[in-house]
């Protein structure tokens, strides 16, 4: 008998299913226009996808910050089974999962051989525009525009994942993919871009999981495969998992706009001057959404205001007129060394070069948040009248007020004369009266703890300041908040796991126990890094 060389692998454990995309999703593709929007992925075919080295990625990050001391310490914890390299050496090992790329559809089907069938088309694809927010003048900073291509909710991701398991790790093997299914059950693991800003969030389909267990070790397991009768396992075949490391804080807010609250398309349109954002739900409809950046975005601006007010810290004002200037002006208005627990919170950006070892490398947001949708959907050929576009008519006055909108005009008011100011009158498409779905935060406490070491409960703390600003409607979101646009009245906000493991809402949690132990933590935090 020849002896068996190479790599050993006695079953193969295969994992086919779908993937929900719950918020839009961005994986970044080749740019054509350095200038431009940053686009999507795209395949040999010109079919949008999601490369396995993503997915693989993402998976491994999970497993790594999650996953505790498993049973044999000799196995370590994901090395096992997601390889690694030793730094500045020679020892290292291949993944021995694989993880194939997913092409991102618009339906479940698949054709007789496993391949999908529904590739989603690209006028389903959307575009995103954000934009940092001076602190001193509280108007668009200069040079921090962009826009990225993404993939909007409710399509789907084609998920294909081997794993080539031994018998000394099949069992533990088994355990590792059953809790990481778990996990994209729940919708814990997130892909791509902007993760923490309204990006990325997917969840495993409920339907079309299928999980194949391949037996190389023997005659019968070969000959069951060569002839199709591999052996299906379910979910309970693969094991229990065990508790996971990472703790998690998640907050739900139900709320309802008490004026016009909307995020302004980056497009103009033809009714009215500013048209009110929408991001698909479906092949044929559209709704009015407010992006997990805008939301964050607002939110980190109070939080700096809360910091800045009990340290008696200004934001750092540009000194010159040069763009260049400006622009560094804006990042140390982020990156203000004083305000950690904002930045562990919201997360900073690097700073220097790439292959600078002395630049700061950022860190991660611990607080993510998703995009919030209205509740009524809207047809994507009549809204696309609203920009002049399709084959729609243009919308009525009654069309509009059926749908919760209305077009009202805008002047400015010449300081001098008491009249309209000349070529000042704008008008905006605003929403009125709609349902919005809640707004969803998770916030990862292992990673604060990372980020700020001791000081994670102060950061908690000044969570817990936010929410209670939130919730007395002192946090205005989207456009316009100093015109009248984005107030809110906040009818309940339930926080679950940390100190709160069973949920409690926000008026309770402002007079719990913990949020005496986190006002400690506030104040010793705020004696420690006083700047004076």
């Amino acid at each position: 008998m020849t002896a068996v060389t190479g790599r050993p692998v006695s079953t193969i454990l295969r994992v086919r299913g779908w993937l929900r995309i719950c918020t839009p999703l961005h994986v970044g593709g080749q740019a054509r226009d350095p200038n431009g929007e940053l686009s999507v992925a795209v395949d040999g075919l010109g079919r949008f996808y999601v490369p396995g080295s993503g997915l693989a990625g993402a998976f491994r990050a999970w497993t790594e910050a999650h996953t505790p001391a498993e049973p044999q310490p000799t196995h370590g914890s994901y090395r096992p089974l997601w390889g690694y390299a030793q730094q500045h050496g020679q020892d290292g090992s291949a993944s021995r999962a694989v993880v194939y790329d997913a092409l991102i559809t618009t339906g479940t089907a698949c054709s007789a051989d496993g391949w999908p069938t529904e590739p989603l088309h690209p006028s389903r694809v959307e575009s995103r525009t954000s934009v940092g927010i001076d602190r001193r003048t509280g108007t668009a900073a200069e040079g921090f525009l962009h826009a990225r291509m993404v993939i909007p909710r409710g399509a789907y991701l084609r998920l294909e994942l081997d794993v080539e398991s031994t018998a000394d790790q099949w069992d533990l093997d088994r355990r590792r993919i059953g809790v990481l299914l778990d996990s994209l059950g729940a919708g814990d693991i997130r892909l791509g871009a902007a993760k923490t800003r309204g990006l990325g969030r997917v969840e495993l389909a409920g339907t079309g999981l299928t999980i194949l267990a391949d037996d190389l070790s023997s005659k019968d397991g070969l000959l069951a495969l060569l002839t199709g009768q591999t052996r299906e396992l379910t979910r309970s075949d693969l094991g229990d998992g065990w508790p996971a490391t990472g703790t998690t804080l998640t907050v739900q807010v139900d709320w309802q706009p008490v004026g016009p609250t909307m995020v302004r398309a980056a497009a103009d349109g033809t009714v009215a001057d500013s048209v009110p954002l929408t991001s698909g739900t479906g092949s044929r409809t559209v709704r009015l959404v407010l992006p997990g950046s805008s939301v964050k975005g607002a939110l980190r601006a109070r939080a700096e205001w809360i910091e800045r007010t009990v340290r008696r810290l200004d934001a750092p004002r540009p000194d010159t007129d040069d763009p260049v200037g400006r622009r560094s002006a804006f990042r140390a208005q982020l990156g203000q060394p004083d305000l950690l627990a904002v930045q562990a919170l919201f997360g900073t950006a690097a700073t220097g070069s790439a292959d600078d070892d002395e630049a700061d490398r950022g860190g991660v947001a611990a607080l993510a948040v998703d995009d919030c949708y209205a509740l009524e959907d809207l047809d994507r050929a009549e809204w696309q009248a609203i920009f002049g576009a399709g084959q729609a008519e243009p919308p009525t006055p009654d069309w509009l007020a059926d749908r919760h909108l209305a077009v009202a005009d805008h002047v400015a008011i010449d300081r001098w004369t008491g009249g309209a100011a000349d070529g000042r009158l704008y008008s905006v498409l605003e929403p009125l009266g709609m349902s919005w779905e809640p707004i969803r935060m998770t916030m990862d406490l292992t990673r604060l703890a990372a980020s700020l070491g001791g000081k994670d409960r102060a950061a908690v703390a000044l969570f817990v300041l936010l929410l209670r600003d939130l919730s007395g409607g002192h946090v205005p979101i989207g456009y316009g908040t100093n015109r009248g646009f984005g107030d809110i009245r906040v009818t309940r906000i339930l926080v679950t796991g940390g100190d709160w493991p069973d949920g409690t809402e926000v008026a309770d949690l402002l007079t719990s126990d913990p949020v005496r132990q986190l006002s400690d933590a506030w104040q010793r935090y705020l004696d420690e890094e006083d700047p004076s």
